[in-house]
């Protein structure tokens, strides 16, 4: 293509079109396509939004709106593509007449006027003939006019005839709603309304590319007009399948107030569409669960309810796919409550799912409803409970699932299991041994120092020579008295762990615990000492300092205390003595033929004592 006349697509000049046009065989060859893109000018001015040059351009010559570059996008494609609508009008009716605009004859005007001065200055040359060079010029307008006319006829009838303007009305209408041109898109529709029933070959409608791209206006008007509109989408996926997976511009669409009507103006208008599945068998009901928009279950049970019998390929409803921050709020759903005890196709119930899964949260939370059935069992005759002691990982979140299931009266199934059991080695220890004589080395070291560094200073006088300027004040006193349990506490730990290195797994396990309170009080001591030092040296002066350093004191205790695992309440220990006690009545009645439920470190057997889990189940046939 001429740079000139690319540069002139480009910025919209229409002089181009009058000034170059020596011969018929370089209009359509020189002028038409670009070299790489194949694109023509009506593909350059279309994507650059220049009407003006596209009206004049398809006056003259109207076969190059239907012409495809490399990508296979006729101009109106393109046109749609970028939003320019003025373009877009003109590209789509092409039986309305184009009249040349002022511009467009001045243009012309101008072109005329240079390309006969420009002849008349090569006649001056010698160049050419200046009258055999007017006839010329003057025979290749007629003929390129009297091509155009014949030629915009005959494309009019072909478009009729062959339906071809109708495919690319539906293009353009599909990829102006892809890239969110609603304008666009709503001109397109009222040129012929029954394109809203019409499908890409991708599988996608006009309203479903709406709703993924977020032209809530134009959803609007599909859903308040009488006129039949398709919503299917690739894959299976309706229009509810995207609204309730993607997002709006404000927060999300479950909060956006539009967006609620919407959701119900599209489930009145069919509420069908909440029963057709993807490729994966959710349907926009397991889709939300699935993906945490719990907030549209209830009103799509309300408007659809039969969608609560769905389930996905596997079998699966709407409890096995939850999430569990929306357990709670989905078992509020009567409807929802019904499926607590329904299997897949494997036989799993929502608490067997969420067991083997290892979301004990979830699990704690279907297990502590009054209509959970907790001696339902899967396909391979398992209960909850026999998945729990399956894969034994003896990890709290476990433990306490078990607890919670043993003290409810759950069952184990018929078929005898082989249970895992994780034993814990003396190398485990290892590590959070030396952790904890390191820190207790810190502790013992830091507040060694600080018995003879003591806040005030001493005093210098003959008669209380080295003793503490502050010895009569509180602060002072507690000072000393909780350093004092601090060192002691940390060298009592150092010295305890000492003992540990190479003794056996029991007695390792006893030091660690007994080490981890010792370091804990510790800590503790050293918190209460800092506190009261600073309170000795500052009150006086800068009372609310010392207050606020003795509060940042008291919440950091606390959080100490939270840490250590053993706790003093009579109260909370009378607690777990009974919940223990009720525990062990409950296992002995569970415990499975051939195995033993172990509560210490180590069992007499009658070959003497074995190395033991912490806790846990130990085959008794192979340790015997």
């Amino acid at each position: 293509m001429d740079p000139k006349l690319y540069k002139a697509a480009k910025e919209g000049d229409v002089s181009c079109l009058y000034a170059r046009f020596i011969t018929e065989e370089e209009a359509f060859t020189r002028i038409q396509r670009t070299q790489h893109g194949n694109n023509n000018i009506l593909h350059i001015a279309a994507r650059a939004g220049r009407d003006t040059f596209v009206a004049e351009a398809l006056r003259r010559f109207p076969c190059l709106s239907d012409q495809v570059n490399s990508q296979g996008d006729t101009p109106l494609l393109v046109a749609a593509r970028f939003g320019h609508l003025q373009v877009v009008k003109t590209l789509a009716e092409p039986n309305n007449e184009l009249p040349m605009q002022d511009d467009t004859a001045t243009a012309v005007e101008s072109g005329t006027n240079s390309t006969s001065s420009r002849r008349q200055s090569d006649v001056e040359e010698g160049l050419v003939d200046h009258q055999l060079e007017l006839g010329t010029i003057q025979d290749n307008v007629t003929t390129l006019e009297n091509g155009t006319n014949s030629s915009n006829i005959s494309r009019h009838q072909r478009v009729v005839e062959e339906g071809l303007l109708d495919d690319q009305l539906e293009q353009a209408l599909h990829e102006a709603l892809r890239n969110g041109h609603e304008e666009v898109a709503r001109y397109l529709l009222n040129l012929d309304p029954e394109m809203a029933t019409s499908v890409t070959g991708a599988g996608e409608s006009p309203f479903f590319l709406a709703v993924e791209s977020r032209c809530e206006s134009f959803m609007w008007d599909i859903l308040k007009s009488e006129r039949q509109y398709s919503t299917k989408g690739p894959d299976g996926l309706n229009v509810l399948h995207v609204a309730i997976a993607r997002d709006c511009p404000g927060i999300h669409y479950a909060i956006e107030a539009d967006y609620w009507d919407l959701v119900h103006e599209m489930l009145k208008a069919d509420a069908s569409i909440a029963l057709f599945p993807d490729n994966d068998g959710h349907t926009p009901l397991l889709g939300a669960v699935s993906s945490g928009r719990r907030y549209f279950c209830r009103d799509i049970l309300k408007i659809c309810p039969e969608s609560i019998e769905a389930r996905n390929h596997e079998g699966r409803h709407a409890l096995h796919l939850c999430k569990f921050r929306d357990v709670r709020f989905l078992m509020r759903i009567p409807e929802i409550l019904e499926l607590l005890n329904e299997g897949d196709e494997e036989g799993n119930t929502p608490l067997h799912l969420a067991i083997k899964e290892n979301d004990y949260e979830k699990a704690m939370l279907l297990a502590s409803s009054a209509s959970i059935e907790l001696g339902a069992v899967n396909k391979e005759v398992l209960t909850a409970l026999d998945l729990c002691l399956t894969d034994w990982k003896n990890i709290p979140q476990q433990r306490f699932m078990w607890l919670h299931l043993a003290t409810r009266g759950a069952p184990r199934g018929r078929r005898p299991i082989e249970y895992k059991v994780h034993v814990r080695k003396v190398a485990d220890y290892k590590p959070l041994i030396n952790t904890m004589a390191l820190v207790a080395t810190l502790i013992a070291t830091v507040t060694f120092a600080a018995a003879f560094t003591m806040p005030g200073g001493y005093d210098t006088s003959p008669d209380n020579l080295g003793v503490a300027n502050l010895v009569k004040i509180a602060a002072l006193k507690a000072f000393i008295v909780s350093d004092t349990i601090a060192l002691s506490c940390s060298i009592t730990a150092v010295l305890t762990l000492a003992f540990s290195v190479n003794g056996d797994l029991e007695l390792q396990r006893s030091i660690c615990i007994m080490s981890w309170v010792l370091v804990g009080l510790a800590m503790r001591g050293t918190l209460v000492a800092f506190m009261c030092g600073i309170f000795v040296v500052i009150a006086p002066k800068a009372l609310w300092v010392a207050i606020f350093v003795c509060i940042i004191c008291g919440i950091a205790s606390v959080a100490v205390e939270l840490s250590v695992p053993i706790l003093f309440s009579p109260t909370i220990i009378a607690i777990i003595r009974y919940r223990m006690v009720a525990w062990r009545k409950a296992m002995r009645q569970i415990e499975p033929p051939g195995f033993k439920i172990v509560f210490r470190s180590v069992m007499t057997t009658k070959t003497g004592q074995i190395e033991q889990p912490d806790f846990g189940i130990v085959d008794m046939t192979t340790r015997s």
